[in-house]
């Protein structure tokens, strides 16, 4: 485990990432109670965002423009359905993983959360393996595979929490998703900027999935809701 005396200073980041870092240590202490990290936790998730920001250029995980705002536009943002949970879930699916968000930030800050990072293309799914590696997280599990392989066997159980971002056709994810949960887990989506909620909202409706906005942690919004028992 990090040192944590070493959490607040960022000794191990390149130039054009201390200010961001620095933003999101700030956003972070300010949060709200249920959403603090440990100085261990943190120490990782500084580590995380350099990992992310050094292999994006040759792995397409994030865009350009956002590697040097990796820490409060992506691993802050990971971080915002904290808040809605009055004790961390047993277990967790992270679908579309892509380059860990939310997976590998969640499996930091709840490090009693068994977290599967489910991710179809091979090139993600080997930084993840990676990242996971490096980061020293016993409680998170990389499965290359796609939410719709029924026939595929991951060798983990059902999940209590599903977490969707940055991934598309909320209804057909969360029909397959149910296959993989416990009857009744919480499952949130992230909302991005432009998405029309109500409209998701009402196209989960026939699938017996009600569904409510809720803030983040940190700023962000949250579409979550109970998958049928």
């Amino acid at each position: 485990m990090p040192n944590a005396n070493d959490a607040s200073t960022p000794r191990n980041l390149v130039p054009d990432l201390e200010r961001d870092y620095r933003t999101f240590e700030t956003a972070l202490s300010a949060g709200p109670a249920p959403a603090r990290v440990s100085p261990e936790a943190l120490s990782l998730l500084r580590t995380y965002g350099r990992l992310v920001h050094d292999s994006s250029a040759s792995l397409a995980l994030i865009s350009d423009g956002d590697r040097s705002s990796v820490y409060t536009r992506h691993v802050l943002d990971s971080l915002n359905p904290l808040s809605i949970f009055e004790r961390p879930p047993a277990s967790a699916l992270d679908v579309g993983s892509g380059a860990g968000f939310p997976g590998i930030a969640l499996a930091i800050a709840w490090p009693e959360t068994s977290v599967v990072l489910l991710e179809s293309r091979e090139k993600k799914a080997g930084f993840l393996e990676h990242a996971v590696r490096q980061l020293g997280l016993k409680n998170a599990r990389v499965v290359c595979a796609r939410l719709e392989d029924d026939g595929v066997d991951w060798r983990v159980g059902p999940a209590a929490s599903v977490f969707v971002r940055a991934v598309g056709d909320l209804p057909h994810i969360l029909g397959a998703a149910a296959r993989r949960a416990l009857p009744g887990a919480t499952w949130v989506y992230f909302l991005g900027g432009g998405t029309d909620e109500a409209r998701l909202i009402s196209a989960l409706a026939p699938l017996g999935i009600a569904a409510r906005v809720v803030p983040g942690a940190f700023g962000g919004r949250l579409l979550t809701g109970s998958l049928a028992a």
